[in-house]
């Protein structure tokens, strides 16, 4: 107020010099006091309008560069993926049970050059690797010490395959080997099967080869051979 004072009393200066008391003093101050604050009133107007008006042209389209806003992204769920199939089981194989492998039965039997060799042996009738077979043995032979004998017979028992046999050293000190092959016969040779039941007869000629102190002498010599076996299934 001291400076409306001092305007009011500079303008009462201007005036003359009429004295003014002090209430005419006062009252030439407020009006001093209003005229200001009218225009500084306008003043604060002018610059709040002038900041919103620039506020606003801020946030129109025509002022700084247009707001383009970013189209919606729809995000469509993928389909649900398929379990892959389980993979399809080969049915494995049955395996299939081999066939119940045969026992041997015992079996004895003859045997006969001319005149016979032997009528104690004894063996087994079995089938070996698909082939039926008669193994006969004398090993307390007065003429040879040892006679062993061996006869394969085809799978349907109807035909001599071979026949093979060895003696020990006979009196003048000979050891024989004895044989037939229906596959290769030597000249000569033969084999003939007779079956009654559970016996079997082999009867031909077969090739001897004697050796004494390392001399071989061979010969065709007609043989009979017969082997009872205790069962037919073997």
């Amino acid at each position: 107020m001291a400076g409306d004072f001092g305007v009011a009393w500079r303008v009462a200066r201007v005036r003359g010099d009429r004295a003014m008391d002090d209430g005419d003093v006062a009252d030439q101050a407020n009006k001093v006091a209003a005229a200001r604050a009218a225009r500084w009133g306008r003043a604060v107007a002018v610059v709040l309008g002038t900041a919103l008006a620039v506020s606003t042209s801020a946030c129109t389209w025509g002022g700084s560069p247009q707001f383009t806003p970013k189209p919606v992204e729809t995000i469509t769920p993928s389909a649900p993926q398929k379990p892959s199939a389980s993979p399809t089981k080969t049915p494995s194989a049955t395996p299939t049970s081999a066939a119940p492998t045969l026992k041997p039965v015992d079996a004895t039997g003859t045997m006969a050059i001319f005149l016979t060799v032997s009528d104690a042996l004894k063996g087994t009738c079995q089938t070996v690797e698909g082939a039926p077979t008669i193994v006969l043995a004398d090993h307390a032979n007065e003429w040879y010490g040892t006679v062993d004998l061996t006869v394969v017979l085809d799978a349907a028992r109807k035909k001599v395959a071979s026949v093979d046999g060895a003696f020990g050293k006979d009196s003048e000190g000979f050891t024989w080997k004895l044989g037939y092959n229906a596959a290769k016969p030597a000249k000569g040779t033969s084999a003939k099967l007779t079956r009654s039941g559970n016996t079997f007869t082999v009867s031909g000629k077969f090739l001897a080869r004697e050796t004494r102190k390392g001399t071989t002498r061979t010969e065709v010599l007609p043989y009979k051979i017969t082997a009872k076996c205790s069962g037919s299934t073997w």
